[in-house]
């Protein structure tokens, strides 16, 4: 099993990457940068919409000068392909959608095109799938932007 590191927000509120590849047992550790981001899922068809029973990280935020990282840390369960979004205002209108384990690069097109074409994003309520803890800024997959 390995642990796939996935940073959530940045400058451009993205998830990066946006589509991974993981083996049921893998461990995918998002890692929240910049603002304030979720990681929920969704279905296929239904984007921006939390998956009833599926995926949700709370609100994780993450402020210039803190010197550790939100993460949420999911276990993988699935071969299938697992949609997921931000639940944050209009970001997963702006495209901040991923999926782990993608049929093809098309349906990431497709998924993000289905994205921006909802009206808006609704959140999930409890924290399921996954755990949420904290890593030192040292050992992110990202810098912070200087002052």
């Amino acid at each position: 099993n390995k642990l796939i590191p996935v940073v959530v927000g940045g400058p451009q509120d993205t998830f990066n990457p946006n589509q991974i590849t993981a083996a049921v047992g893998d461990i995918v550790q998002f890692q929240f940068s910049n603002g304030n981001h979720t990681v929920t899922q969704s279905a296929k068809d239904s984007p921006c919409t939390p998956l009833k029973g599926g995926v949700h990280s709370g609100h994780i935020p993450f402020q210039d000068n803190q010197t550790t990282v939100g993460t949420f840390n999911m276990v993988i369960s699935t071969a299938d392909p697992i949609f997921l979004y931000c639940a944050t205002g209009p970001h997963c209108q702006e495209g901040q959608v991923m999926i782990v384990n993608p049929t093809s690069t098309q349906e990431l097109l497709d998924y993000v095109k289905a994205s921006q074409g909802t009206k808006e994003s609704t959140d999930g309520t409890d924290v399921v799938g996954g755990t949420v803890a904290q890593i030192d800024l040292a050992k992110a997959g990202f810098a912070p932007a200087p002052p």
